[in-house]
């Protein structure tokens, strides 16, 4: 008599909850997006764990861009509020888990005397600020003593010590005195590693002052001179050459335009070097961002003051040992309106529009202010917000919800 056949066990299809946690942050980290991960990350107590561990956060973070969320006013004002991405911005959704209960302080009142700091940088999720003496003014010619770092979501903060006297007895009458912030040469395992750069430029000379916070060498201003940096602009006298105000980052490298000149001045944050390239032709009528461009290279965007018409390009080799621009794309931005390029962040150019009409009337009956932003992959122009206010020298915000976002200080 012929055996009767054994039914196979039926398996049991597997869940995301039954995977083994490696497994599991192998997924989440192939999430397109930080607001898919937030979402998981509220599909449960064994989800939300993993998700808010820190190293696993530093390897999300690691392989996504934070979303642009907003724009913070340059001025320190109470009455110049903070302007987030609004709907249907693709951005909106994120920003607008800084609203309500969950705001971040970009004003920093948590600091001791609040109303005496004022804003200079916003980087990383921090936000750096400089003390202005009791009943003084604020100078961007004085060297600064007082520093302070914050972290606006989980309101903390860290004063940094004055600069030695020693080190400060080396500039005399800044032209301007910039501080800024910048990444540390090396992540800690918590996140919570950064530095801090004074460009004084006197007279004759230019004096970095650098203060670490994390890993070697930390907690101690140290300083370098540059007593030559003007031959890098065609061996102008020092005293003649301003500074730009604009500063930009890419691969590394604090970039500023110094567009009479033609020239891009780049300070190597690894090697603490100055170099420099030549602008594209005619860069000097025009508004520059530089970006990261592919495989290493710059790129740039030029906008004729004030006009519609916006150009791309790429710092290239020749392939005979020298770098010129090439144009890459053309665009044309809205009528009807002033253009101003503001920077780059979370992906997006965000470009600062100005209505023609705008100062023809009282601040109440004036046309809204429109903010659009240019998707750097999908090259989609659309409104990122409107508003009263004009922000064009303001601190682009791009960040992780906060349910993604450990402290950083």
């Amino acid at each position: 008599m012929a055996a009767t056949p054994r039914r196979c066990r039926e398996a049991r299809p597997t869940t995301l909850l039954a995977l083994a946690d490696e497994l599991l942050e192998e997924i989440f980290l192939r999430l397109p997006a930080a607001a898919d991960l937030a979402r998981a990350s509220m599909a449960g107590v064994s989800f939300r764990r993993l998700i808010a561990d820190h190293r696993f956060l530093r390897r999300f973070r690691a392989g996504h861009l934070p979303p642009l969320l907003g724009v913070v006013p340059s001025r320190h004002r109470q009455d110049d509020p903070t302007h987030l991405a609004q709907p249907p911005h693709p951005c909106a959704a994120a920003a607008i888990t800084l609203a309500g209960f969950h705001a971040a302080d970009f004003s920093c009142s948590f600091l001791p005397s609040p109303k005496r700091w004022h804003r200079r940088d916003l980087r990383d999720g921090r936000v750096l600020l400089s003390g202005v003496p009791h009943g003084g003014r604020f100078d961007c010619r004085v060297l600064v003593r007082e520093l302070a770092v914050c972290d606006p979501l989980y309101r903390r903060y860290v004063l940094l010590p004055a600069i030695p006297d020693d080190l400060a007895a080396s500039v005399v009458r800044p032209l301007p005195f910039e501080p800024f912030l910048a990444p540390p040469l090396a992540e800690d395992k918590e996140g919570m590693s950064f530095r801090v750069i004074c460009l004084a430029q006197c007279a004759t000379k230019l004096v970095l002052f650098i203060f670490s916070r994390g890993g070697a060498g930390a907690e101690q201003w140290r300083s370098i001179t540059f007593d030559n940096w003007a031959a890098l602009i065609a061996g102008d006298e020092p005293e003649t050459c301003w500074w730009p105000r604009m500063r930009h980052y890419a691969h590394g490298s604090f970039c500023w335009a110094f567009y009479p000149k033609g020239k891009l001045i780049m300070l190597d944050t690894r090697t603490m070097d100055f170099s420099a390239v030549d602008l594209p032709p005619g860069s000097n009528q025009m508004q520059v961002i530089i970006l990261e461009a592919g495989n290493g290279r710059l790129g740039m965007f030029m906008n004729e003051y004030l006009t519609r018409e916006l150009s791309y390009v790429v710092l290239r080799n020749d392939g005979h040992g020298a770098n010129q621009w090439q144009s890459e794309a053309m665009f044309s931005l809205p009528l009807n309106q002033r253009n101003m390029l503001m920077g780059v962040a979370g992906g997006y150019l965000l470009i600062h529009g100005i209505p023609e009409t705008t100062f023809s009337f009282p601040w109440a009956e004036r046309e809204d202010v429109k903010v659009f932003s240019l998707n750097l992959k999908t090259l989609q122009l659309e409104l990122f917000f409107a508003s009263k206010y004009c922000v064009m020298d303001g601190h682009l915000f791009a960040g992780f919800p906060p349910s993604l976002s450990p402290p950083t200080i």
